[in-house]
């Protein structure tokens, strides 16, 4: 089976990066803008400022986006995108690092806000912050929280391999522990993805709800050892038998040829099952599925072209009306609109779907602790300790 990329390049979904042609202007770093959530100013009034400036770089873990891009330089001619696919972490650290230096190297930002990272180190910060003009505002179904931005809802989901069955061959999460699928279970590994580390972390809090699961498997109580929890037990004879990958993507790939049975990732890659990918997603299991997540589209404070900034971000979040084009390339398969005036990417409602909701702030504080859990598990995964 072809890679991903080439196997949607097929279909006339190319991804274009750079705007050919085009160039920055060096200039020197300006003050932060001030950042107004309820701003009025319109598209006509933003692309005039907006023709002045140089051309808007976003850095983006989607590439998604690159259709969002194309869009908007078709409808305000003139003004250029320049789109750097970055994933999470390294986003994270270049868009601080950038902010350290006194650089004005990106305008728009868009990554998940999953596991408290963005939130801690550029949110809470003030290296990004909300554009959210009130027009747009009144269809959002929940505004900034914590000063974080969301635009559209995914989940970190269970998926199993659609080619082998026909429907999914288990009923309870810990029955992933079983040794008939050791080398079947594909995940992402969570200090990698924010979206994993986001599920990972948050089955911490619902030990209760894994420990009663577990009785319903197993018939028996489940043992946990002095000073460990029901989320460890689970994780840490789940991992014996999963394949750790660096992204969403493998996962897809491993789902795709056959060698993995399950495998949990980003639920918007669902929509790559247009493009032949056997992706069957688990809407419900005992106890859960997966966990809600979602992507934040933010300014980053330090941008030199803000109109320009603030011109494309009114055009991904659809506009006043919603029916912008920007918006339409994050409503497919395994997405859930923020906006009550856009329906959702997906038919299943998000409330029907086993999901827990991640606690950002206890993410943050155990992120430490997190660390030398997944460091030390990973670590027997691969040497093959039990």
């Amino acid at each position: 089976m072809e890679p991903i990329r080439k196997r949607i390049a097929a279909l006339g979904a190319a991804l274009t990066l750079l705007c050919a042609g085009c160039t920055a202007a060096t200039k020197a770093p300006e003050a932060p803008p001030a950042v107004d959530e309820t701003a009025w100013e319109t598209p006509e009034e933003l692309y005039a400022k907006a023709l002045e400036e140089d051309v808007l770089i976003v850095y983006t873990v989607s590439t998604r986006v690159t259709a969002t891009k194309e869009a908007f330089e078709k409808a305000y001619p003139g003004l250029c995108v320049e789109v750097r696919d970055l994933r999470s972490p390294d986003l994270v650290d270049a868009v601080e690092k950038n902010h350290n230096e006194g650089l004005s190297a990106c305008d728009v930002v868009l990554c998940n806000d999953n596991s408290g990272e963005f939130k801690a180190r550029l949110v809470d910060t003030g290296i990004v912050v909300p554009y959210l003009p009130a027009d747009i505002a009144a269809h959002w179904k929940e505004p900034a929280s914590g000063g974080v931005l969301p635009f559209v809802y995914e989940a970190e989901l269970l998926f199993y391999n659609g080619d082998r069955y026909d429907a999914c061959p288990i009923d309870n999460l810990w029955a992933l522990t079983e040794e008939r699928w050791a080398g079947r279970v594909y995940m992402p590994n969570p200090l990698r993805s924010f979206s994993t580390y986001a599920f990972c972390g948050a089955t911490f809090a619902h030990g209760d709800e894994l420990a009663a699961a577990y009785r319903d498997y197993a018939g028996e109580a489940l043992a946990v050892p002095e000073g460990s929890s029901a989320a460890e037990v689970f994780w840490e004879r789940a991992a014996r038998n999963i394949m750790f990958t660096n992204s969403s993507d493998e996962v897809v790939e491993a789902l795709g040829n056959g060698s993995a049975d399950f495998g949990v990732m980003v639920s918007s890659k669902l929509r790559l099952r247009g493009v032949g990918y056997a992706l069957e997603p688990v809407w419900r299991l005992n106890p859960f599925a997966g966990c809600r997540t979602s992507f934040a589209a933010m300014l980053a404070a330090d941008a030199k072209n803000v109109s320009c900034a603030k011109l494309f971000l009114r055009f991904l979040l659809g506009e006043a009306d919603g029916t912008g084009d920007g918006y339409r390339p994050f409503c497919t398969a395994g997405t859930w609109s923020v906006r009550d005036d856009v329906p959702d990417g997906t038919e299943t409602p998000l409330e029907r779907i086993g999901l827990i909701v991640p606690d950002q702030d206890e993410l943050i504080a155990r992120r430490a602790e997190m660390e030398r859990f997944w460091t030390e598990t990973i670590r027997a995964n691969a040497t093959g300790q039990t």
